[in-house]
């Protein structure tokens, strides 16, 4: 969506370190995503900059919000919105952009 919408500086947070570290290439590509990392290095070869950073899902509660309204939806296309979707997660935005995150709770 970034990409088609012209971006070409993107900085990508993910919660899921194997995939992250896979994307850089920092170790052997698990053999289950090997097609979707190919599909992700051809989209962003075509990037002038791009990071892909490891975050811990609490710090990074909106997206995980996000992921999870994504999943609930019955529509299988890109869902685009222009405004957030509930109050909710405005609230969760709002913390996001003042830097307000749930530290990791220890197990």
């Amino acid at each position: 969506a970034a990409l088609q919408a012209g971006y070409r500086k993107i900085q990508v947070e993910g919660d899921n370190q194997i995939v992250i570290r896979a994307i850089q290439k920092q170790i052997r590509t698990p053999w289950q995503i090997v097609t979707i990392l190919q599909d992700i290095w051809n989209l962003i070869s075509s990037c002038d900059s791009i990071s892909f950073q490891h975050t811990y899902r609490e710090g990074n509660v909106a997206a995980d919000w996000m992921a999870k309204f994504g999943c609930s939806l019955r529509c299988h296309s890109l869902s685009i919105f222009t405004s957030p979707p509930c109050r909710d997660f405005l609230f969760l935005l709002i913390d996001d952009n003042l830097g307000r995150t749930l530290e990791k709770r220890a197990t």
